[in-house]
This record gives C-alpha cells, structure tokens and sequence, in this order.
C-alpha cells in the first residue's frame, strides 16, 4: 500500500486537484510515508482536509533545517521465511533517506506554488 501526496487548488469550500504533470506526483510506501510525515511532526498517515501549501512548506523548510548533517539511518534488508509459510522480504532503505524524500516533497510543493497550488493532501 502506499501513501500519495496530492497538490490542491482551493476554490470556496471545493478542493480540486492541481492541474500537475508526472513530476508532481509522490507516493510513499505506508511505512516510509509513516517516517516522513514523523520526521514533519505529524502523527497521522491520512490527512483529514488538505493543508495550506505555504504553511506545510514552512513545515518542511524547518524540518530540513533541524536534520542539517544528520542522516537518517540505513535500515538493513531483512527476510523471514518459515516452513510452510509466505515469506516475508523488507527491503530497506539507505542511510539518509528520510532527508531525500523530504528534499524531493520540498522541490514538489515548490513546484506546486507555481503552478498556482494552495494545499496540499496526503492517505
């Protein structure tokens, strides 16, 4: 499963979808997404009405700021198979990923202010 981040137009009390290309859509997997929005203080995977784009991107830039020369660490691959069972494979993830995805959310809010953004979503 995984979690998307949506850029929305605000119009009255109706949010529309930003007009976007490709390069604006980010999906996470639950874990990560998890992690990321842990790393902004948020405690939920799903947001409940979109926020407003300037405010998570404050969020964001504060939150980039804090991990400044502090990597996220590796998690390592693990697999757990049993007799007679699925087995289960986690992939992982590099040092420092927290801190790439966090840089990539930025560079697509920002991408989003300009195409004329004002909140943005997530589940």
């Amino acid at each position: 499963m995984t979690v998307s981040f949506n850029l929305y137009k605000a119009t009255g009390d109706r949010f529309d979808l930003a007009l976007s290309s490709d390069d604006l859509e980010f999906s996470l997997s639950n874990a990560n997404a998890a992690d990321v929005l842990d790393a902004l203080g948020i405690d939920t995977s799903y947001s409940v009405a979109p926020w407003p784009l300037p405010a998570f991107k404050a969020l964001l830039i504060v939150t980039r700021r804090k991990r400044l020369g502090h990597a996220s660490p590796a998690i390592p691959m693990s697999r757990k198979q049993e007799s007679g069972r699925i087995t289960l494979i986690e992939c992982g993830r590099a040092e420092g990923y927290i801190e790439q995805k966090l840089a990539q959310l930025s560079d697509i809010m920002n991408q989003g202010l300009e195409i004329g953004a004002t909140h943005v979503g997530w589940g």
